[in-house]
Protein backbone atom coordinates (compact mmCIF):
# COMPACT_ATOMS: atom_id res chain seq x y z
CA UNK A 1 0.00 0.00 0.00
CA UNK A 2 1.37 3.15 -1.02
CA UNK A 3 1.54 6.22 2.04
CA UNK A 4 0.75 9.54 0.75
CA UNK A 5 1.24 12.63 1.96
CA UNK A 6 -0.91 15.01 0.36
CA UNK A 7 -0.42 18.90 0.13
CA UNK A 8 -3.11 22.00 -1.29
CA UNK A 9 -1.05 25.31 -2.42
CA UNK A 10 -3.36 27.88 -1.28
CA UNK A 11 -2.82 31.53 -3.11
CA UNK A 12 -0.94 34.30 -1.43
CA UNK A 13 1.49 31.73 -0.69
CA UNK A 14 -0.19 30.14 2.19
CA UNK A 15 0.62 25.68 2.08
CA UNK A 16 -1.66 23.51 3.43
CA UNK A 17 -0.19 20.17 3.85
CA UNK A 18 -1.93 16.87 4.50
CA UNK A 19 -0.20 13.26 5.14
CA UNK A 20 -2.82 10.78 4.08
CA UNK A 21 -2.59 6.94 4.08
CA UNK A 22 -3.11 5.06 0.76
CA UNK A 23 -4.56 6.72 -2.66
CA UNK A 24 -6.41 4.38 -4.41
CA UNK A 25 -7.15 6.40 -8.08
CA UNK A 26 -5.14 9.24 -9.73
CA UNK A 27 -5.77 13.07 -9.17
CA UNK A 28 -7.12 15.60 -11.86
CA UNK A 29 -5.00 18.42 -13.26
CA UNK A 30 -5.72 20.78 -10.47
CA UNK A 31 -3.85 18.17 -8.06
CA UNK A 32 0.08 18.78 -7.79
CA UNK A 33 2.03 16.11 -7.00
CA UNK A 34 5.32 17.43 -5.10
CA UNK A 35 8.58 15.59 -5.32
CA UNK A 36 12.44 16.68 -4.67
CA UNK A 37 12.58 17.94 -8.20
CA UNK A 38 9.79 20.72 -7.95
CA UNK A 39 9.60 21.54 -4.09
CA UNK A 40 11.27 24.98 -4.49
CA UNK A 41 9.22 26.14 -7.42
CA UNK A 42 5.76 24.98 -6.13
CA UNK A 43 6.32 25.45 -2.49
CA UNK A 44 9.17 27.71 -1.61
CA UNK A 45 9.17 30.26 -4.50
CA UNK A 46 5.20 30.72 -4.45
CA UNK A 47 3.30 33.60 -3.03
CA UNK A 48 0.51 31.44 -2.75
CA UNK A 49 -1.04 29.34 0.00
CA UNK A 50 -0.45 25.25 0.12
CA UNK A 51 -2.86 22.21 1.56
CA UNK A 52 -1.57 19.09 2.00
CA UNK A 53 -4.94 16.98 2.40
CA UNK A 54 -7.42 13.15 2.07
CA UNK A 55 -9.07 11.30 0.02
CA UNK A 56 -11.44 14.40 -0.33
CA UNK A 57 -8.82 16.63 -2.25
CA UNK A 58 -10.90 16.23 -5.50
CA UNK A 59 -13.28 18.22 -4.65
CA UNK A 60 -11.69 20.58 -2.30
CA UNK A 61 -9.18 21.39 -5.34
CA UNK A 62 -12.49 21.99 -6.81
CA UNK A 63 -13.56 24.58 -4.28
CA UNK A 64 -10.80 26.40 -4.33
CA UNK A 65 -9.62 26.71 -7.78
CA UNK A 66 -7.76 29.57 -8.61
CA UNK A 67 -7.10 30.19 -5.46
CA UNK A 68 -5.63 27.60 -3.72
CA UNK A 69 -2.98 24.93 -5.70
CA UNK A 70 -3.73 21.81 -4.35
CA UNK A 71 -0.58 18.98 -4.24
CA UNK A 72 0.63 15.93 -2.48
CA UNK A 73 3.68 14.37 -1.12
CA UNK A 74 4.17 10.58 -1.92
CA UNK A 75 6.28 9.15 0.95
CA UNK A 76 6.93 6.24 -1.48
CA UNK A 77 8.37 7.53 -4.11
CA UNK A 78 10.18 10.36 -2.26
CA UNK A 79 12.07 8.32 0.01
CA UNK A 80 13.93 9.64 3.47
CA UNK A 81 12.98 12.58 4.99
CA UNK A 82 10.41 14.83 4.37
CA UNK A 83 10.92 18.66 3.72
CA UNK A 84 11.82 20.09 6.99
CA UNK A 85 9.30 23.06 6.98
CA UNK A 86 6.57 20.11 6.89
CA UNK A 87 7.77 19.40 10.40
CA UNK A 88 7.17 16.27 12.13
CA UNK A 89 5.28 14.01 10.62
CA UNK A 90 3.55 11.20 13.30
CA UNK A 91 0.81 9.82 11.41
CA UNK A 92 -2.08 9.80 8.83
CA UNK A 93 -3.57 12.29 7.98
CA UNK A 94 -1.29 15.53 8.90
CA UNK A 95 -3.20 18.28 8.02
CA UNK A 96 -0.97 22.10 8.06
CA UNK A 97 -1.34 25.22 6.78
CA UNK A 98 1.96 26.84 5.35
CA UNK A 99 2.11 30.26 4.07
CA UNK A 100 4.85 33.01 3.74
CA UNK A 101 5.85 35.36 6.54
CA UNK A 102 4.01 38.35 5.85
CA UNK A 103 7.08 40.36 6.54
CA UNK A 104 9.67 38.11 5.24
CA UNK A 105 11.55 39.18 2.25
CA UNK A 106 11.04 35.79 0.14
CA UNK A 107 8.44 33.08 0.06
CA UNK A 108 10.35 30.59 1.69
CA UNK A 109 10.25 31.67 5.19
CA UNK A 110 6.91 29.97 6.09
CA UNK A 111 4.33 30.35 8.91
CA UNK A 112 2.92 26.87 10.17
CA UNK A 113 -0.47 26.23 11.30
CA UNK A 114 -2.31 23.29 12.36
CA UNK A 115 -5.27 22.03 10.96
CA UNK A 116 -7.90 20.43 13.11
CA UNK A 117 -11.06 20.16 11.71
CA UNK A 118 -12.74 17.62 10.57
CA UNK A 119 -11.29 16.15 7.08
CA UNK A 120 -14.10 17.28 5.07
CA UNK A 121 -13.93 19.02 1.69
CA UNK A 122 -15.78 22.19 2.89
CA UNK A 123 -14.28 22.57 6.63
CA UNK A 124 -11.20 22.18 4.35
CA UNK A 125 -12.29 24.77 1.83
CA UNK A 126 -13.36 27.43 4.48
CA UNK A 127 -10.11 27.11 6.44
CA UNK A 128 -7.59 27.50 3.27
CA UNK A 129 -9.60 30.46 2.31
CA UNK A 130 -9.74 32.44 5.49
CA UNK A 131 -6.25 31.98 6.01
CA UNK A 132 -5.02 33.28 2.64
CA UNK A 133 -2.22 36.44 2.88
CA UNK A 134 -3.98 39.34 2.04
CA UNK A 135 -2.44 42.99 1.40
CA UNK A 136 -5.56 44.83 0.82
CA UNK A 137 -5.79 48.03 2.89
CA UNK A 138 -9.34 49.02 4.39
CA UNK A 139 -10.19 52.52 4.63
CA UNK A 140 -12.65 54.65 6.56
CA UNK A 141 -12.87 57.83 5.78
CA UNK A 142 -10.90 61.13 3.88
CA UNK A 143 -8.01 61.06 6.48
CA UNK A 144 -7.29 57.39 6.26
CA UNK A 145 -7.63 57.70 2.32
CA UNK A 146 -5.62 60.70 2.46
CA UNK A 147 -2.78 58.13 4.15
CA UNK A 148 -3.19 55.52 1.27
CA UNK A 149 -2.97 58.14 -1.49
CA UNK A 150 0.47 59.39 0.38
CA UNK A 151 1.97 55.95 0.68
CA UNK A 152 1.42 55.21 -3.33
CA UNK A 153 2.77 58.02 -4.00
CA UNK A 154 6.36 57.47 -2.33
CA UNK A 155 5.90 54.69 -3.67
CA UNK A 156 5.24 55.43 -7.26
CA UNK A 157 2.44 52.95 -7.18
CA UNK A 158 -0.83 52.90 -9.14
CA UNK A 159 -3.80 52.86 -6.97
CA UNK A 160 -6.55 50.09 -6.92
CA UNK A 161 -9.49 50.70 -5.30
CA UNK A 162 -12.20 48.57 -4.42
CA UNK A 163 -15.52 49.97 -3.52
CA UNK A 164 -17.57 47.40 -2.24
CA UNK A 165 -21.20 47.26 -0.14
CA UNK A 166 -20.07 45.72 3.00
CA UNK A 167 -16.15 44.91 5.01
CA UNK A 168 -15.75 41.26 3.35
CA UNK A 169 -12.24 40.73 1.46
CA UNK A 170 -12.94 38.72 -1.48
CA UNK A 171 -11.10 36.04 -1.84
CA UNK A 172 -10.26 37.08 -5.38
CA UNK A 173 -8.97 40.37 -3.86
CA UNK A 174 -6.60 38.33 -1.34
CA UNK A 175 -5.43 36.58 -4.16
CA UNK A 176 -4.62 39.91 -6.33
CA UNK A 177 -3.30 41.75 -3.59
CA UNK A 178 -0.53 39.34 -3.43
CA UNK A 179 0.46 38.26 -6.98
CA UNK A 180 0.57 42.13 -7.73
CA UNK A 181 2.22 43.23 -4.43
CA UNK A 182 4.88 45.86 -4.38
CA UNK A 183 3.58 46.42 -8.39
CA UNK A 184 0.10 48.10 -6.77
CA UNK A 185 -1.64 49.44 -3.99
CA UNK A 186 -4.91 47.70 -3.14
CA UNK A 187 -7.59 49.68 -0.70
CA UNK A 188 -10.88 48.69 0.23
CA UNK A 189 -13.44 51.07 0.75
CA UNK A 190 -16.46 49.64 2.34
CA UNK A 191 -20.06 51.82 1.88
CA UNK A 192 -21.05 50.31 5.32
CA UNK A 193 -19.16 53.16 6.35
CA UNK A 194 -20.77 56.61 6.23
CA UNK A 195 -17.25 58.89 6.48
CA UNK A 196 -16.59 57.01 2.86
CA UNK A 197 -19.55 57.95 1.35
CA UNK A 198 -17.91 61.03 -0.35
CA UNK A 199 -14.85 59.14 -1.51
CA UNK A 200 -18.17 57.14 -3.36
CA UNK A 201 -19.35 60.50 -4.72
CA UNK A 202 -16.16 61.92 -5.64
CA UNK A 203 -14.96 58.68 -7.79
CA UNK A 204 -18.86 58.36 -9.30
CA UNK A 205 -19.09 55.26 -7.88
CA UNK A 206 -22.48 53.22 -6.93
CA UNK A 207 -22.46 50.02 -5.69
CA UNK A 208 -19.76 47.59 -6.10
CA UNK A 209 -16.54 49.19 -8.39
CA UNK A 210 -12.93 48.90 -8.67
CA UNK A 211 -11.18 52.02 -10.59
CA UNK A 212 -7.56 51.97 -10.72
CA UNK A 213 -6.09 55.67 -9.85
CA UNK A 214 -2.64 55.64 -12.34
CA UNK A 215 0.57 56.57 -10.71
CA UNK A 216 1.61 59.46 -13.27
CA UNK A 217 -1.64 61.05 -12.29
CA UNK A 218 -3.66 60.46 -15.99
CA UNK A 219 -7.35 59.48 -15.81
CA UNK A 220 -8.77 56.88 -13.62
CA UNK A 221 -10.18 53.43 -15.31
CA UNK A 222 -13.01 51.54 -14.02
CA UNK A 223 -13.21 48.52 -14.01
CA UNK A 224 -15.95 47.17 -16.84
CA UNK A 225 -17.31 43.18 -16.12
CA UNK A 226 -18.40 40.76 -14.33
CA UNK A 227 -16.07 39.81 -11.66
CA UNK A 228 -14.30 36.77 -12.48
CA UNK A 229 -10.41 35.78 -11.36
CA UNK A 230 -9.30 35.80 -14.93
CA UNK A 231 -10.96 39.02 -15.87
CA UNK A 232 -9.81 40.75 -12.78
CA UNK A 233 -6.53 39.32 -12.59
CA UNK A 234 -5.87 40.84 -16.45
CA UNK A 235 -7.13 44.28 -15.67
CA UNK A 236 -4.75 44.17 -12.72
CA UNK A 237 -1.92 42.88 -15.04
CA UNK A 238 -2.93 46.14 -17.72
CA UNK A 239 -2.47 48.67 -14.81
CA UNK A 240 0.14 47.39 -12.36
CA UNK A 241 3.62 48.11 -12.43
CA UNK A 242 6.21 45.83 -14.65
CA UNK A 243 8.64 45.29 -11.67
CA UNK A 244 8.41 44.92 -8.21
CA UNK A 245 8.92 48.58 -5.93
CA UNK A 246 11.74 46.87 -3.48
CA UNK A 247 11.32 48.23 0.15
CA UNK A 248 14.14 50.12 1.38
CA UNK A 249 15.98 48.96 4.27
CA UNK A 250 16.71 51.13 7.25
CA UNK A 251 20.67 51.95 5.99
CA UNK A 252 19.30 52.36 2.43
CA UNK A 253 16.72 54.83 4.16
CA UNK A 254 19.57 56.69 6.12
CA UNK A 255 21.61 57.00 3.02
CA UNK A 256 18.91 58.70 1.28
CA UNK A 257 17.77 60.82 4.26
CA UNK A 258 21.61 62.28 4.22
CA UNK A 259 21.79 62.83 0.44
CA UNK A 260 18.26 64.82 0.34
CA UNK A 261 19.37 67.14 3.35
CA UNK A 262 22.96 67.87 1.68
CA UNK A 263 21.25 68.51 -1.13
CA UNK A 264 19.01 70.95 0.63
CA UNK A 265 21.85 72.43 2.06
CA UNK A 266 23.78 72.79 -1.20
CA UNK A 267 21.09 74.80 -2.60
CA UNK A 268 20.46 76.99 0.17
CA UNK A 269 24.34 78.42 0.11
CA UNK A 270 23.77 78.42 -3.60
CA UNK A 271 20.57 80.64 -3.27
CA UNK A 272 22.44 82.67 -0.11
CA UNK A 273 25.11 83.57 -2.51
CA UNK A 274 23.02 84.63 -5.43
CA UNK A 275 21.07 86.51 -3.01
CA UNK A 276 24.87 88.56 -2.25
CA UNK A 277 25.91 88.85 -5.93
CA UNK A 278 22.34 90.83 -6.03
CA UNK A 279 23.03 92.82 -3.43
CA UNK A 280 26.59 93.60 -4.65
Amino acid sequence: MRSVTGCAVLSLAALLFAAVGVVHAKFSSNVVMLNARNWRKEVEESPHAVFLLNPEWEELANKVRGFVKIAYWDTEKNSGQAPPVLGEIRGTPTIKLLRPKRKAKTNKSKDVVDYNMERKADDMASFSLDLMPTFVERIAGSEEFTKFKNKAAKYGLPMMLFFSEDRRILNEMKYLSTEFRRRVLVGQIPFTKKENKNLFFEYGVRGQALVVVPSDGGDTVTFDGKFSLHKLKTFFSEHALKEEVKPVNAEEKKEQENNAEEKKEQENNEQKKEKVKTEL
